[in-house]
């Protein structure tokens, strides 16, 4: 995977089932997460923006089709670096992700270990019931010494889930124990809408997702730099050499002369009940996003709607460079200082992923400056400003003073002269203490030698 990634990463969630199979037809807008968050903020949580909608996943036909299934697709679309949604449909609609639910299994096994050239001998527990439920395996055999990277390669390049079960066992000594592993990361996360009882996506009613939830730990799993290796490689052979696997919704693909070099890295999966399922980080025009596809009719829909909809992004948005670093934005007002305000710039540059056509007159500030107290700093901190597209909350900066500022003469004058002053009146004051004391203790001693005569006296 490129390392050109430039803060830029946004989550771009497409799950479709098309009536008629993929779509093909061109896209057109539908509504808006805007409208979506209004309703269900608290669900949402606060971490996310609702942001007016340029991009849609219904064709024509299907848009005015009045027996299409409104949950049926999902999507949502989200830059990673400011939180802005660009556009959402169902996003916390329940679905079953199937094999994409190895994407959790391996940054789970991933942060528990430290070694991933460490090996483990393959048993019967890791085989049993692979053949049994249909699923998909490494072909991995019993007594067989692999690696750890072996084990995470054969679950996302064939999609084993063997070497799921390998996984498991060989980190938390049951699948049990992995799965509360795999619940406890969603509930870190913050996931509301996501259950998992296994830890190869074979169908169970209580093995749920949303686009949503899903995008999130595809997300948070490609931050970490050993769940990359994984996830962006095409082909691999074992550290035996017994297992050369390629990832086959990629491979099917360029069998059949489709163009994936946007698709950096997937993992695709297939239930029934879930259809065919596909998680990808795409990059465009050197930046990157994570699509996520479910209910789609086979791997050739989730591939295609998935390009479809990166070309879509290719071609409509842009990372817009809103404000540069240095740019004059405000003033503050200084207190005794040499002048009474200073100006207030910005302290790095702004982008921010925006339409192609996006007004200029949509960008807003809000600021949040205070008053300075000479003497003051160049670039010193003044205070932060908000940046909105539209009602989205894009990004806070800080604003910096461009020079600066020395206090007023006036104000040093008496500075100094409070320096002079202030301890001669101190000296002033202990002298006439002390002369008091003195005269005090000297007043007594006259009263008692007084005292002393009279007595003799009589």
């Amino acid at each position: 995977m490129k390392k050109k990634l430039i803060c830029t990463i946004s989550i771009l969630v497409l799950a479709a089932a098309l009536c008629s199979g993929c779509s093909t037809e061109p896209f057109k807008i539908t509504d808006s997460f805007a409208s979506y968050y209004a309703k269900n903020k608290e669900e949402v949580g606060s971490d996310l923006k609702g942001m007016a909608s340029d991009l849609a996943v219904l064709s024509d036909s299907e848009a005015t089709d009045p027996n299409y299934q409104s949950n049926d697709y999902a999507d949502l679309l989200i830059n990673d670096s400011t939180n802005e949604v660009l556009e959402s449909y169902h996003c916390f609609d329940r679905l079953y992700p199937a094999s994409i639910t190895k994407i959790l299994t391996c940054i789970v096994a991933i942060e528990m270990l430290d070694d991933l050239d460490k090996t483990a001998t393959i048993t019967q527990s890791d085989i049993d019931t692979v053949w049994e439920t249909g699923a998909t395996s490494a072909d991995f055999t019993v007594g067989e010494v692999v690696t750890y990277r072996d084990m995470l390669m054969g679950a996302m390049l064939p999609s084993g889930a063997d070497a799921c079960r390998a996984l498991a066992n060989n980190t938390c000594g049951s699948q049990e124990k992995f799965v509360e592993k795999m619940n406890q990361l969603v509930k870190k996360l913050g996931l509301k809408d996501s259950h998992f009882v296994n830890t190869t996506g074979i169908h169970d009613d209580d093995h749920y997702t949303t686009a949503y939830d899903m995008a999130k730990i595809t997300q948070y799993a490609l931050k970490n730099k050993k769940f990359v290796e994984v996830f962006d490689r095409y082909q691999y052979t074992s550290s035996d050499g017994q297992h050369q696997w390629v990832k086959k919704v990629i491979y099917k693909s360029k069998r059949d002369h489709i163009d994936t070099s946007m698709i950096e890295g997937c993992k695709s999966g297939y239930t029934s009940k879930a259809q065919s399922t596909l998680s990808s980080l795409l990059n465009i025009n050197d930046h990157h996003y994570v699509c996520v596809v479910g209910f789609s009719k086979n791997n050739h829909c989730t591939v295609n709607d998935t390009l479809a909809l990166g070309n879509y992004v290719k071609d409509h948005y842009s990372v817009a460079n809103i404000i540069k670093k240095d740019t004059k934005m405000n003033s503050v007002k200084i207190k005794n200082g040499q002048t009474n305000k200073v100006d207030v710039i910005t302290e790095k540059d702004i982008e921010a992923v925006l339409p192609n056509n996006y007004n200029p007159s949509d960008i807003k500030y809000k600021y949040h400056l205070k008053d300075l107290t000479a003497p003051v700093k160049k670039d010193q901190k003044a205070g932060t400003m908000d940046v909105y597209y539209r009602d989205t909350k894009l990004e806070t900066i800080s604003l910096n003073t461009t020079q600066a500022v020395d206090e007023s003469g006036s104000v040093v004058f008496m500075r100094k002269m409070k320096n002079v002053v202030l301890p001669c009146v101190m000296a002033v004051v202990i002298i006439l203490v002390v002369l008091l004391l003195v005269r005090k203790i000297m007043i007594k001693q006259r009263r008692k030698k007084r005292r002393q005569q009279r007595n003799r006296k009589k």
